[in-house]
């Protein structure tokens, strides 16, 4: 999370008083709540092997990091994007609920980053009854209707092994 100094200055030790941007957060929550999506498509395309590897989310694109080999064809991009096209059409909701760590571990195809530590308890979001259920404390739509639209802008690699979309 980053933040800005709106006065005064800044010590180890300082009070400070932290204020949320809700017009910013308003923004972001499409492009956060759709790379949950795009993270099921994507396993849906290239299959159960795909993780990912991170992403950045703000108020003008998401950028999603995943595991795979080689570069995405034409088909997969253009099936990647009518899953999520269509999970958009579809308006599936989008619920979130916290719980022991423990017990959202066991939860049917749950999702989580690799490496991430996570908070006990822990909030778990589900996209659709049957499309996405990760680890996540981030903000979202109340359903994927409010997303709008979605079309990857390019597919490419970032390191072995790892691409971006």
């Amino acid at each position: 999370h980053t933040g800005i100094l709106a006065s005064g200055s800044l010590q180890a030790g300082s009070s400070v008083t932290c204020r949320v941007d809700y017009d910013r957060r308003r923004s972001v929550a499409p492009n956060h709540s759709m790379t949950h999506v795009l993270n099921a498509a994507l396993r849906k395309v290239l299959g159960d092997t795909v993780e990912q590897r991170g992403s950045l989310c703000n108020d003008e694109k998401l950028r999603f990091d995943f595991s795979h080999k080689k570069a995405m064809t034409a088909k997969q991009l253009r099936s990647t994007e009518e899953y999520c096209k269509a999970a958009v059409e579809n308006a599936e909701p989008v619920t979130a609920a916290v719980m022991p760590l423990d017990e959202a571990k066991e939860i049917d195809g749950v999702r989580a980053v690799f490496g991430e530590v996570y908070p006990d308890p822990v909030r778990v979001v589900s996209v659709g009854e049957e499309t996405s259920v990760e680890f996540c404390g981030g903000t979202h739509l109340s359903h994927t209707k409010e997303g709008e639209a979605f079309a990857p802008v390019e597919e490419s690699a970032v390191a072995k092994g790892n691409r971006r979309v």
